[in-house]
C-alpha cells in the first residue's frame, strides 16, 4: 500500500498492510537540547527522512489570519518581558527569549473584540476573496516580527493552484488544518471574554460562529473542488485537564450545528476524514461532536485523564491519534517500552487508533529514549511481537556523544536570570 492508501484504509476502521510510522513532533527547544545529546545538524535537517517517519502533505497557502494584519507595536520592554500589540490586534506580554522555544510563555492583556460593534469592525478584515490569503507575497516570510515563536503567524509556501497535480497524483495523504470555532473566537475575544459572552450575549456568540463557519466554507470551496483532500484537522484546544472549556449544552447550542454544516460540506467535497485537535480532557467533546461533527480527535493527552481504550470501547468507530504519555518518555527505556506496548495492544484491537506522542515532545525527553520509542513503533507497526520484539538501536548508534542533558532550571535562569 502507499501511505495514502494505508491512511484511507485505517480511517475506515479496516486493517491496512501495516500501521503508519507516526511518532510525534519535537519542538524547537527539544531539538536544541538534543543537539547537545549527539544529534547532528544533518540528522536534524533530515529528521523525518532519517527516521523513516511518514506524514501528510499540504495544499499550499490558505491563510485564515486577519487581513490586513494589524501593525505590530512594541509598547514596553523590561528585562526579558515585552508588552506589545500583535498582528491580531491583541495586547499581550511575552518572554523575549523563551526558556523553552516552541512552548511559549505569553500573557494576554486585551483583545480587539469586546461587543457586537467591535466584532463587526473586526470582521471587515476577513474577506475570503483577498488574494493575500492564497497567493504568496514577496518577502512575507522574512517580515520583521516581535513574535518570539511565530505563534499564529502564517508562513506561506506556494499557491494552492500550483499544488493541484502534486496533491492529486501523490502517494502521501493530503491534509488541511483549519482554525476552528472556539479557537478563533478565543483569538478575537480572549478566553475570559468569550466565556462571559457565552453566558451573557448568546446571540452574539452564535453570530460570530456562524460568520466563521461561512468564512471557512467560502475559503475552502475552490481549493477542495480542485484538490483531493483526504483529511481535515480542525484546531480547537477547548478542554481543561478534566473537562471541556464550555458545557456540553453550550457546545450543542453554539458549535454543533456549525460543525454539522462543515462536516456535511467537507463530505460533499470528497474529504474522507475530519478530526478535531484539542488538548485537555476530550470525553465531553467526543460525546457532543461524534459522529455528526467529526470522525475523531487527537492528541489524547494522558495527563488530562484521557483513556483511549475507554473511548474506543464506548465508540469503536472513533478515529484516535496520540495517547503515548510524553511523561513516560522522560524515564528509562523500560518505562518507555511499557508505555508503547500498552498503547499498541489497543491499536491491535482498533486499527483506527494510531499511537504516537500525546503532544509536542518536550526537551525533558532524552533523544535516546525518543529514538528507542520510534524503533518500537516501527517494529510494532510492521507486526512485531509486542512481548518479544527489541529494537536494534541503529538510530542511537548513529548519534554523537552526550555533552549535556536538558536542565529546565538552567533554561529558565538563562532567560530570566538567577533571581
Amino acid at each position: 500500500m502507499t501511505q495514502r492508501e494505508r491512511f484511507l484504509t485505517l480511517i475506515q476502521g479496516k486493517s491496512p498492510d501495516r500501521m503508519p510510522y507516526w511518532f510525534g513532533g519535537p519542538r524547537t527547544s527539544t531539538f536544541a537540547a538534543w543537539r547537545r545529546q549527539g544529534l547532528s545538524e544533518d540528522q536534524q535537517n533530515a529528521w523525518s527522512r532519517w527516521l523513516g517517519e511518514e506524514g501528510f502533505t499540504g495544499i499550499g497557502k490558505l491563510s485564515f489570519e486577519p487581513w490586513p494584519r494589524f501593525e505590530e507595536v512594541i509598547l514596553e520592554e523590561h528585562g526579558n518581558e515585552r508588552t506589545w500589540i500583535d498582528h491580531y490586534g491583541v495586547k499581550r506580554v511575552d518572554a523575549i527569549h523563551q526558556p523553552t522555544a516552541g512552548f511559549a510563555t505569553r500573557r494576554y492583556l486585551e483583545f480587539p473584540v469586546k461587543d457586537r460593534a467591535s466584532f463587526e469592525a473586526y470582521a471587515e478584515r476577513y474577506n475570503p476573496a483577498s488574494p493575500e490569503r492564497t497567493t504568496p507575497m514577496p518577502g512575507e516570510n522574512e517580515r520583521d516580527t516581535a513574535n518570539p515563536d511565530g505563534y499564529r503567524v502564517f508562513h506561506s509556501t506556494v499557491a494552492w493552484k500550483d499544488r493541484v497535480a502534486t496533491c492529486n497524483q501523490g502517494e502521501v495523504p493530503v491534509s488541511l488544518t483549519i482554525p476552528g470555532l472556539w479557537w478563533t473566537l478565543r483569538d478575537w475575544c480572549g478566553f475570559e471574554g468569550l466565556c462571559m459572552m457565552c453566558a451573557e450575549e448568546p446571540a452574539l456568540v452564535r453570530d460570530m460562529m456562524d460568520f466563521w463557519t461561512d468564512f471557512i466554507l467560502r475559503m475552502v470551496d475552490e481549493p477542495l473542488k480542485a484538490i483531493r483532500v483526504d483529511h481535515i484537522m480542525m484546531n480547537e484546544d477547548m478542554a481543561y485537564k478534566t473537562a471541556a472549556m464550555l458545557s456540553p449544552d453550550m457546545m450543542r447550542a453554539y458549535m454543533l450545528p456549525n460543525y454539522e454544516r462543515l462536516m456535511a460540506r467537507f463530505r460533499e467535497l470528497g474529504v474522507r476524514s475530519v478530526m478535531m485537535d484539542t488538548d485537555g480532557h476530550c470525553g465531553q467533546v467526543i460525546d457532543v461532536f461524534f459522529p455528526t461533527g467529526f470522525d475523531g480527535t487527537a492528541p489524547l493527552e494522558i495527563a488530562a485523564y484521557n483513556d483511549p481504550g475507554a473511548y474506543l470501547s464506548k465508540t469503536p468507530k472513533l478515529t484516535l491519534f496520540g495517547g503515548i504519555d510524553k511523561r513516560e518518555l522522560m524515564h528509562d527505556k523500560r518505562r518507555v517500552r511499557e508505555e508503547v506496548v500498552r498503547r499498541y495492544r489497543l491499536a491491535r484491537r482498533y486499527s483506527n487508533y494510531v499511537p504516537m506522542v500525546d503532544h509536542g515532545v518536550p526537551p525533558d525527553v532524552p533523544i535516546r529514549n525518543f529514538l528507542y520509542m520510534a524503533e518500537l513503533l516501527r517494529g510494532f507497526a510492521d507486526g512485531e511481537d509486542l512481548d518479544r520484539f527489541e529494537p536494534s538501536g541503529r538510530f542511537e548508534a548513529e548519534l554523537g556523544p552526550i555533552e549535556e542533558l536538558f536542565d529546565p532550571n538552567a533554561a529558565y535562569a538563562a532567560a530570566y536570570g538567577s533571581d
